[in-house]
C-alpha cells in the first residue's frame, strides 16, 4: 500500500496568544487520541474523566510546567487549513528506575493524519537521535508497531499498572544505544 504525502509539518507559535489557542487544540488532539484508545480499556467513568471538557485547562497547565523544567514539546497541524492534527513531548525522565534520560509523554496523532508520516515528523521533532523510552497500553499494537519501527524494543521488565487510568497496564518500550545529539 502506497502511503499519502505527508501534508503536515510542526508548528512554530508567533505570539502568546497562538501559542495558548495551539495547547488548546493539542490537548483537545491529545483527548480525542485517549478516548480513541483507551474505549474498552480504561473504565468509562474514568474514561470520561480524562477526556472531559475540563482536561484541557488541566493538560495545558502540566504541559508548562514540563516545559518550564524543559521538556521539548511540538505541535503538527495539517498545511491546508491550519488546523492540530497532533501533539509530542519529550522530557528529561525524573524517574529513578528509567532506562535512559528522555521520556516520551505523550504523542498523539488523529486517524486522519496517520499512515503518511505524521508521527514519524513528530518523534523525530521531540527526540531526534536520542536514547528514550515510552509507556504504552499493553494491548496498543498500533502504538507499539510504530515505535518498534524507530528502533525501540519491549523493555524485558514486568510493566506497570496507571492506577490514575483505572488500573491499565502499561509496557515500556525503550530504545538505546543511539548517539545523543544535542
Amino acid at each position: 500500500m502506497k502511503e499519502k504525502a505527508n501534508p503536515y509539518r510542526c508548528c512554530r507559535n508567533r505570539s502568546r496568544n497562538e501559542k495558548l489557542w495551539r495547547q488548546a487544540e493539542a490537548a483537545a488532539v491529545q483527548a480525542v487520541c485517549v478516548r480513541e484508545i483507551g474505549q474498552g480499556v480504561i473504565p468509562n467513568d474514568v474514561l470520561t474523566e480524562v477526556t472531559g471538557p475540563g482536561i484541557v485547562h488541566t493538560t495545558i497547565e502540566q504541559w508548562n510546567h514540563f516545559m518550564d523544567d524543559g521538556a521539548i514539546f511540538k505541535i503538527l497541524v495539517d498545511r491546508l487549513d491550519m488546523r492540530t492534527v497532533g501533539v509530542a513531548m519529550a522530557r528529561v525522565s525524573t524517574s529513578s528506575d528509567a532506562p535512559t534520560p528522555w521520556e516520551i509523554a505523550t504523542l498523539h496523532v488523529l486517524p486522519e493524519a496517520r499512515n503518511c508520516g505524521a508521527s514519524d515528523n513528530l518523534l523525530d521533532a521531540c527526540i531526534g537521535n536520542r536514547s528514550a523510552y515510552v509507556w504504552v497500553f499493553v494491548d496498543n499494537a498500533r502504538a507499539i508497531s510504530f515505535y518498534q519501527r524507530h528502533g525501540f524494543h519491549v523493555d524485558a521488565s514486568d510493566g506497570a499498572v496507571d492506577d490514575s487510568l483505572g488500573g491499565v497496564e502499561l509496557q515500556r518500550l525503550i530504545r538505546e544505544d543511539i548517539i545523543e545529539s544535542q
